[in-house]
């Protein structure tokens, strides 16, 4: 999984907790009791978490939200909630998770947490996203929850891994412009089209670590369409700007293919 481990994820939900639980196996059913708090349905929903039972803990939780309304484990039980749906993965189950966090954070908006509710609002959509040549709507909205989370909790500990996950995601998008400019270069009468994806790509996501790819397929497609003397600009660019690239060498030898060199 992305950024944090499966095992460190527990720790951290675990450590929300007022009461710390060891690990056991949690009962099947919800353990409602006449106590207002619902102190010992918590403890087994926590118990669930430790234990990867995710279904198990689904349930608990749920109930506990639906049963003890001025519970002191709310905020906990919501996290708690949102990160079982997430374990699961299933489509319907992520929908479920970001509805949890999203809750939280409606509900419980000057917890401690709020961050780290916020990250799993953006990781739920991270683990949603798809390949670069399919629809990229959850990575768009990958982006816009971690571009929140930037905003609004510039301080805190989780800030590097929202930055590199952000970066990721941004490069999803790139890539999935790379790739139809790509095909765009390679048809006949298109390589306009291409041109202006790329443009488009460079624009909208300066971020990203495939400037040489895209600078690349650019020169390619102005020189598809003849104007040998854009393709060697962009050509010269992807030399002099990123001598590390792998494409350098086919790129100089582009240029001295059009210089008759």
């Amino acid at each position: 999984m992305n950024s944090f481990t499966s095992s460190s994820l527990i720790n951290l939900v675990c450590s929300l907790s007022v009461l710390l639980v060891a690990a056991g196996c949690a009962g099947a059913s919800p353990l409602l009791t006449s106590d207002p708090a619902g102190t010992p349905l918590f403890e087994q929903g926590q118990d669930a978490l430790v234990a990867r039972k995710w279904g198990d803990a689904v349930t608990v939780f749920d109930t506990l939200l639906r049963n003890y309304p001025s519970s002191p484990y709310l905020a906990e039980a919501r996290l708690g909630l949102g990160r079982a749906h997430y374990e699961q993965g299933r489509v319907e189950s992520l929908i479920m998770a970001i509805d949890a966090f999203q809750g939280f954070l409606t509900y419980h908006p000057t917890h401690e947490f709020v961050d780290y509710a916020q990250y799993m609002v953006a990781m739920t959509y991270v683990r949603q996203m798809r390949s670069p040549d399919r629809d990229q709507a959850p990575t768009r909205s990958a982006i816009t929850a971690f571009e929140l989370f930037l905003d609004s909790y510039p301080d805190s500990p989780l800030h590097g891994a929202v930055v590199q996950e952000r970066k990721n995601a941004i490069d999803s998008l790139a890539s999935h412009e790379l790739q139809v400019a790509r095909w765009q270069a390679n048809r006949e009468l298109d390589w306009d089209a291409a041109i202006d994806r790329v443009k488009f790509a460079l624009e909208a996501y300066p971020e990203t670590t495939l400037k040489c790819d895209l600078l690349f397929t650019m020169a390619e497609a102005y020189e598809e369409g003849e104007q040998f003397e854009d393709a060697v600009r962009y050509y010269e660019q992807v030399t002099n700007e990123y001598p590390d690239c792998e494409l350098v060498e086919d790129a100089q030898k582009r240029i001295r293919e059009i210089n008759g060199v």
